[in-house]
């Protein structure tokens, strides 16, 4: 197996686009940014009509524009000069050098029409700027994440096919669903959140702190400490009550089903005339369930519209203190546009860094277990000097085979010693399912035995290549019939047969018949979107594409659910005209299929009780009746 990517770079796969894409997501943020000097103008525009003011106008503006600028101001009247008045308000700021190359170039915005309409042509182009730096952030982030992403889900499908106890393993298999999903899907989008929402709100967020101090370092900085002070005080109280509030969910959820199970033992407690006991047992429930819900509303009623209002009450003290300074007249009008809007981008950015930050630890944790299910070892290798096996020519053996569950340590199998000769139909019942579906692994090398051996020939099975031994060896199992695909799929998987050839094998397995009534013959579409088919119609596409590979060991599993009369007599047909040409080993669920063997062994708690004649018939008979019940005494148990 390769080795598996680390943690950080398991969605790395074209850094240069990511780098690009971060690049995008800042300037996009400048982008935003460049709209304070907009605003800035915008409001003074209207508030001053383009008036000049000051105590020498002329003089402010032929310091830091030019003496044409300030012939223009001393002979028209005192408004309607645009960016000069501004010039002149702002001839002792900081900004005075930077308004003023913006005017000292630009005679159009002399005017308060022409400024005007520079001031909308600015933002237009900044918008259009912006949207197409954070399409272009998206597209670069989105293409490099869902690139690596299917990369990584093509190692964990190929990691999958390498691993046999996942093929045999529901539990393993949900895991690796979630795996191959969800937590790629979490890692994909965290990548694209960091390198796109995560650089820009950061960058945002510093740029709009650092205007509010260069626009006013006292108010600037009385923004950013009670704006901090919230989010540390407010902030974290109210992420503590949602935290809390999950937590009571969770309890009521419990409470809740219990409250149900108490229900359900309704039946128990009038056998058992236990009323007492079980109304304690109710009320304690309900007792608990009523403080979950406290609780749970109590953190919703304290979390949001608690920051809310404290946010909001940040907010009007700032407003009062912004008003103080522009009645003292320490900040003007346009400033303190230029204050509130950068406060409120700086919360808003801040709000979604947060967001974006935790997206990419989600990610980070989703990128470990991905490694760390890619960093497992495969538990059934192959041999490098592995033989070829060839057809079978004398008998299949299991000698002593035994098998232990692992992690539950339960011994499915213990010392199953059978043989089977080529070219004969042994039936094969067990007291248990899994005695049966660990059987069929076995043969197949999909588990490998704790103790003992599966010989075919006289070779040992776990010493030749898995591709020989499965091309030999055909499994047909009943919950692995069909898959969403055409038919003519479902059967030849893939264009390695020709269309005769898979009609030829569905004729072999009595499935032509219902196939050519499909709406679309061999291309009708099976599956949850398509169209639906009987359970003996499954089976039969299941006996198809084994009977096309052409196995000289066929290995069988009947279904648990019966099938249709029809079925059941065109399946026990297709399988006599199987038997004569090769071995077949059926695990049977039916007493008719046990009385069609030439050989009949029965598997009882692990171990063989009887077979290898037809002397065991009658007990394998009557097993095979009373197979319902004990399948669901069984499943009643594992429940």
């Amino acid at each position: 197996m390769d080795t598996p990517p680390s943690n950080a770079g398991l969605l790395a796969a074209n850094p240069a686009r990511g780098l690009t894409a971060t690049v995008c997501s800042v300037l996009a943020a400048v982008c935003l940014i460049l709209f304070v000097p907009v605003i800035y103008l915008s409001v003074d525009l209207l508030a001053w009509h383009g008036r000049v003011s000051g105590d020498d106008p002329k003089a402010a503006v032929a310091r830091w524009v030019s003496n044409e600028a300030a012939e223009r101001v001393a002979a028209a009247p005192l408004s309607g000069h645009g960016i000069l008045g501004t010039v002149s308000r702002t001839a002792d700021h900081w900004t005075a050098p930077l308004v003023s190359a913006l005017t000292s170039w630009n005679r159009w915005g002399w005017t308060n029409e022409g400024l005007l309409t520079e001031l909308f042509g600015a933002s237009v182009v900044l918008l259009l700027l912006r949207v197409f730096l954070l399409n272009a952030a998206a597209h670069l982030a989105s293409g490099a994440a869902i690139e690596a992403a299917q990369k990584l889900r093509r190692d964990v499908y190929n990691h999958c096919y390498r691993m046999n106890s996942l093929a045999t393993h529901p539990e393993q298999q949900a895991e690796a669903g979630e795996v191959i999903t969800d937590k790629i899907e979490r890692m994909q989008d965290g990548w694209i959140a960091a390198r796109t929402t995560l650089a820009r709100t950061l960058a945002l967020a510093l740029a709009a702190a650092v205007v509010l101090v260069l626009v006013n370092p006292w108010v600037g900085l009385a923004v950013l400490f009670l704006g901090g002070l919230v989010w540390l005080v407010a902030g974290q109280s109210a992420a503590w009550f949602r935290r809390d509030a999950r937590h009571a969910e969770r309890r009521a959820a419990a409470r809740a089903a219990d409250l149900r199970e108490s229900l359900r033992l309704m039946l128990t407690v009038k056998c058992n005339l236990t009323e007492r006991f079980s109304q304690n047992r109710v009320e304690r429930q309900l007792g608990d369930l009523s403080k979950a819900a406290r609780r749970r509303y109590r953190g919703e009623v304290f979390s949001r519209p608690t920051l809310f209002t404290v946010a909001v009450l940040t907010g009007v003290g700032l407003a009062y203190l912004a008003g103080r300074v522009v009645l003292g007249g320490g900040l003007s009008l346009a400033a303190a546009v230029v204050l509130a809007a950068c406060g409120a981008t700086l919360v808003l950015a801040t709000g979604r860094w947060m967001g974006a930050f935790a997206q990419a630890r989600r990610a980070k944790g989703a990128a470990a277990d991905v490694a760390e299910f890619l960093d497992r070892r495969t538990d059934a290798a192959q041999p490098i000097d592995a033989e070829f096996l060839q057809p079978i020519s004398t008998r299949l053996d299991l000698i002593e085979v035994s098998y232990r569950e692992p992690g539950t340590g339960r011994m499915i199998l213990e010392g199953v010693s059978m043989s089977v000769p080529a070219g004969s139909r042994a039936a094969v019942l067990c007291s248990d399912p899994a005695e049966a579906r660990t059987l069929a692994y076995l043969l197949t090398r999909f588990l490998e035995p704790t103790a003992g051996e599966v010989k075919i020939d006289g070779k040992n099975v776990r010493w030749v290549t898995f591709e020989s031994l499965r091309t030999q060896v055909g499994l047909v199992l009943p919950d692995h019939t069909t898959f969403a695909d055409t038919v003519a799929n479902n059967i030849g998987c893939g264009d390695t047969f020709t269309l005769p050839k898979i009609v030829d094998a569905a004729k072999a397995a009595h499935a032509h018949g219902f196939i050519q009534h499909l709406p679309y013959g061999y291309e009708t579409a099976l599956g949850d979107a398509g169209h639906a088919l009987r359970p003996g119609e499954r089976f039969r596409i299941a006996l198809a594409r084994v009977l096309l590979r052409d196995p000289a060991v066929l290995v069988l599993e009947e279904p648990a659910e019966p099938f249709d009369p029809d079925s059941a007599a065109l399946i026990d047909d297709a399988i006599g005209r199987m038997a004569s040409a090769r071995t077949v080993i059926i695990l049977a669920r039916r007493a008719s299929t046990v009385k069609r063997a030439d050989r009949v062994f029965v598997i009882q708690d692990g171990k063989v009780v009887g077979g290898a004649d037809h002397e065991a018939a009658a007990t394998a008979s009557q097993l095979a009746r009373n197979y319902p019940a004990r399948r669901s005494q069984s499943e009643a148990g594992s429940t």
